[in-house]
């Protein structure tokens, strides 16, 4: 995460086994909790304001190609090389 107005970085991200990248990311409305959909089929889920992974929701069965969070930050949907789209609320 890079802080624009102070023109620094204040926290890198990265999936815990360290083995597979990201393929997207969304913020939540509220900017607390940053979701990364990953090469490791799921999306790994982190709160900004500690800096620490919360979890993963799992579910698909390859990797995610993209994320995107409802613009009323109740679902965040993503989509996967298995072929499906999955809405998480």
């Amino acid at each position: 995460m890079y802080d624009i107005r102070s023109d620094q970085n204040i926290a890198t991200y990265q999936p815990p086994n360290n083995t597979s990248g990201f393929t997207s990311c969304g913020l939540s409305l509220s900017g607390r909790y940053l979701l990364c959909g990953s090469d490791d089929s799921s999306v790994h889920i982190w709160d900004t304001m500690k800096n620490q992974h919360n979890g993963c929701l799992a579910g698909h069965e390859n990797r995610i190609t993209s994320l995107s969070v409802a613009g009323n930050g109740m679902a965040v949907i993503t989509c996967s090389w298995d072929q499906h789209v999955r809405v998480w609320v």
